[in-house]
């Protein structure tokens, strides 16, 4: 590209002032009320609970939830948050912060490409656009391995890159370093993806044989099995073949081919999720699939593009969905719209994205009640039956003041449309994790937490899950609970649309010791003797 469309380059802050922005950025986004929700399920859940368990067995071999081996994910996560947890303690902040440090750092990575290939200003509108999209947040505070992965495919592929330009053996091992991590955290997806992509830029670059002499190094593969090689003779150890063809099989090829726990779509669900998860840049978005062929031009924005065409061809071909899974490839768009911001930040009309969502987050108690009406089922009665009581006067006042803090930022701020929607960026950003995640972390996890605290208390030997899978439960009662046959139990967690299905298959009394939310505890009545 002969020339590029920036915008005014009169706010031109000096490295200290860039340092506290970036700093600044990095906390509210990760690190601000990561300490206030309860964990989430099933995923937070699921990995506190066997992270937890994992402590308390001493085998950091693999990995165990409520006494079952658990195949979802490699280990490297849990490794993680066990380090985590035994530094601070056993509850949320301890479990969320190993994400916030990979989010925060590929952030950090992320500027430094930045200015590295372009120049520091993008760098630094790079790292005030990232830290302001919720989907990041959401990613870069969840007790999960997604943060971790997203991180070491950006490094991959940052690497890969410079190997390109540059081809060095120390270059080349580190990307092999940042392969096999990937690899730890999450599978296969952490090599297919890098690999994928770049095969197709070398591709348009005809340098074919730079490509294959890197993916078949012999020093490189060695450093890859010297990373992944002992925790796979480890957990071979602990649980044979069946974590191999549990993990390989179930939760890689079969959730690409199948639909796991209810997250199917169709091949165009990534279109309809795109707007919705570059939130609140939406119209950028908009304005930059406007462009793309002039942007294919630049060798390095074609990179970028290619990146993440890989990412949403395999995710919308996948038959298991879910949003976030487009973030794997989000980091080069993000990347562009800094680049380019003089041209795709280009107008008012941009401004409504963020404004419209703060008006829905606004009217959101008038949705949830709504929804009391359309649903039958009693866990969801009961659930969003609380939507009165935890969005209350207090939620509607802060929405409104946010709102009109927007309003006023995007029509009377004298700056430019780019710096405006960033404005605007961050007080959503404070609203959506200050305000809105705790009021869906009480609304749906609230009651599982004193459910379990309670259950604590009453100290029963047999306490089991029936037809409920929050794991959560278990992390906040400090033992496992094993999903199994009620008939031998002394306390049942369960949900209230699982009550008469209970009744009817202990055949007897049931004394409900606490029931909220949908949520429910029941202790068996035995017979006086």
């Amino acid at each position: 590209m002969t020339q590029v469309a920036f915008e005014s380059e009169r706010w031109r802050p000096d490295s200290y002032v860039q340092a506290g922005l970036i700093s600044f950025c990095l906390f509210i986004a990760f690190f601000v009320n990561l300490w206030g929700v309860p964990l989430f399920d099933l995923d937070e859940g699921a990995f506190a609970e066997a992270t937890r368990e994992m402590l308390v067995s001493g085998n950091f071999a693999a990995t165990y939830l409520d006494g079952e081996p658990r195949y979802d994910k490699p280990i490297l996560s849990y490794w993680l948050q066990s380090l985590s947890v035994s530094a601070f303690g056993m509850h949320e902040f301890a479990f969320r912060l190993p994400s916030a440090l990979a989010a925060s750092l590929w952030l950090i990575a992320s500027y430094r490409f930045v200015k590295q290939e372009w120049d520091e200003q993008s760098a630094l509108f790079t790292v005030l656009i990232m830290a302001n999209v919720a989907i990041v947040g959401v990613i870069g505070r969840a007790a999960t391995a997604d943060a971790w992965l997203n991180l070491f495919i950006s490094l991959t592929m940052f690497d890969m890159w410079r190997y390109m330009r540059m081809p060095r053996l120390r270059t080349l091992l580190t990307t092999y370093t940042w392969l096999a991590l990937g690899v730890l955290t999450k599978g296969p997806v952490a090599i297919a993806i890098p690999l994928m992509a770049g095969g197709l830029f070398f591709m348009t670059t005809r340098q074919h044989q730079q490509f294959w002499r890197a993916v078949l190094n012999p020093v490189g593969w060695l450093v890859f099995a010297a990373i992944l090689g002992p925790w796979l003779i480890a957990v071979y150890q602990d649980q044979g073949w069946d974590f191999f063809t549990g993990f390989l099989l179930d939760h890689n090829i079969n959730r690409f081919t199948q639909t796991r726990e209810g997250h199917g779509g169709s091949l165009f669900y990534y279109f309809a999720v795109l707007p919705i998860i570059v939130l609140p840049f939406t119209g950028v978005l908009f304005t930059f699939l406007q462009r793309l062929r002039v942007f294919w031009s630049d060798a390095l924005s074609r990179y970028l593009l290619l990146w993440f065409g890989v990412v949403f061809v395999l995710v919308s071909m996948s038959k298991t969905q879910l949003p976030h899974y487009l973030l794997y490839g989000l980091t080069g768009v993000f990347f562009i719209f800094a680049r380019y911001r003089g041209t795709l930040f280009s107008g008012t009309w941009q401004l409504a994205f963020p404004l419209g969502f703060m008006a829905l987050m606004f009217f959101l108690p008038d949705l949830v009640a709504l929804a009391v009406d359309q649903t039958t089922r009693a866990y969801e009665v009961e659930l969003l039956s609380r939507g009165d009581e935890v969005l209350n006067l207090n939620y509607r006042l802060l929405a409104a003041l946010t709102f009109v803090a927007m309003v006023l930022l995007a029509f009377l701020l004298r700056a430019s449309h780019g710096h405006r929607l960033i404005a605007l960026s961050v007080l959503q950003t404070l609203f959506i994790f200050n305000v809105f995640i705790n009021a869906v972390g009480e609304l749906q996890q609230g009651p599982v937490k004193r459910a379990a605290e309670l259950a604590s208390q009453l100290g029963h030997d047999k306490v089991v899950a029936y037809g409920i899978s929050m794991p959560s439960f278990s992390v906040y009662r400090q033992a496992v609970t094993p999903r199994e046959a009620p008939d031998e139990a002394d306390l049942i967690f369960t949900r209230a649309d699982r009550l008469e299905s209970l009744r009817r298959e202990l055949r007897q009394d049931l004394n409900i010791i606490f029931r909220e939310g949908g949520i429910v505890l029941v202790e068996r009545q035995y017979e006086s003797q």
